[in-house]
C-alpha cells in the first residue's frame, strides 16, 4: 500500500489544482483526441498494474503520450513487479461532423501485461505497437463501437534477444444516457501469434466531466 501513496498523492495534486484530467483504465481506446493545447494527466490504478502518463496536444489532432507503468508481481503468470516507459503518440485521420464517430492511429513503445503470453515481461523500449481506431456512432452517439486492430513486436522475448511479432485486437462498447454524466463500457482484447494471450475481457463505468473522468473497471 505504501509504495502507492505517491501515485495517489499525485492524483490528488491533479485534482484540486483543477488541471484537466481523464483517468481510463480500459486497454482500447476511441477516435478522440484533446483540443490543441491541452495538457492532460492520467493516473490508473490496478491489481495488475498502476500507471502515470502526461498528454500534451501540441497540435490539432495530434496527442504526445509520455509515462511510466509499474507492472506488479503475479504468482500466476510468473511475472516480476518491475517498471516500464511508455511513450507514443495519437493522431485523429478523420471525424465526422457530429464529433461522435471517426478514425485515428497510434504507435509507439510499452506494452500493457494484458497483449502478452503468461511469463513474458517487457523492458524499456524492446517493446513497440501500433493500432488504429474506428468509432462508430449509434442512435445519434448514445452508443459507441470502437474497434482496434493492430500488432505488437517484442523485441527480446524470453530475454534472450529474439523478436515476436503479434496481431493485436481490441473492441469496445460505451453506452451513455443510462447513468447521468456516466457510460458504461465493456471491451474485449488480447494477441494471436508468438506471444499469443487469451481474450479478456473488462467493464465498467466513467463518470465524466468538464476537466476530469474517473473510470472503475472489472475483468
Amino acid at each position: 500500500m505504501t509504495a502507492r501513496l505517491p501515485l495517489w498523492a499525485f492524483a490528488l495534486v491533479v485534482l484540486l489544482l483543477g488541471i484537466d484530467a481523464r483517468a481510463q483504465q480500459f486497454s482500447s481506446d476511441n477516435q478522440w483526441t484533446a483540443p490543441h493545447g491541452v495538457g492532460t494527466f492520467v493516473a490508473t490504478f490496478g491489481q495488475e498494474y498502476s500507471a502515470l502518463l502526461a498528454v500534451a496536444a501540441l497540435r490539432p489532432d495530434w496527442e504526445w503520450n509520455i509515462g511510466v507503468t509499474r507492472f506488479e508481481a503475479d504468482d500466476r503468470t510468473g511475472i516480476d513487479a518491475h517498471n516500464t516507459a511508455t511513450l507514443y503518440v495519437k493522431h485523429r485521420v478523420w471525424e465526422n461532423d457530429a464529433g461522435t464517430g471517426g478514425f485515428a492511429w497510434l504507435a509507439g513503445t510499452g506494452i500493457s501485461p494484458s497483449y502478452l503470453s503468461a511469463g513474458e515481461e517487457t523492458h524499456n523500449f524492446q517493446s513497440w505497437w501500433a493500432t488504429a481506431v474506428y468509432t462508430m456512432p449509434f442512435r445519434d452517439g448514445a452508443v459507441t463501437w470502437d474497434i482496434l486492430p493492430g500488432f505488437t513486436a517484442n523485441f527480446d522475448k524470453d530475454q534472450q534477444n529474439e523478436t515476436a511479432w503479434n496481431m493485436s485486437y481490441s473492441t469496445r462498447v460505451a453506452v451513455y444516457k443510462v447513468i447521468p454524466q456516466s457510460a458504461i463500457v465493456a471491451e474485449v482484447f488480447g494477441t494471436t501469434g508468438e506471444d499469443y494471450a487469451d481474450p479478456q475481457y473488462r467493464i465498467g463505468v466513467r463518470w465524466e466531466s468538464p476537466r476530469v473522468i474517473v473510470a472503475a473497471t472489472y475483468g
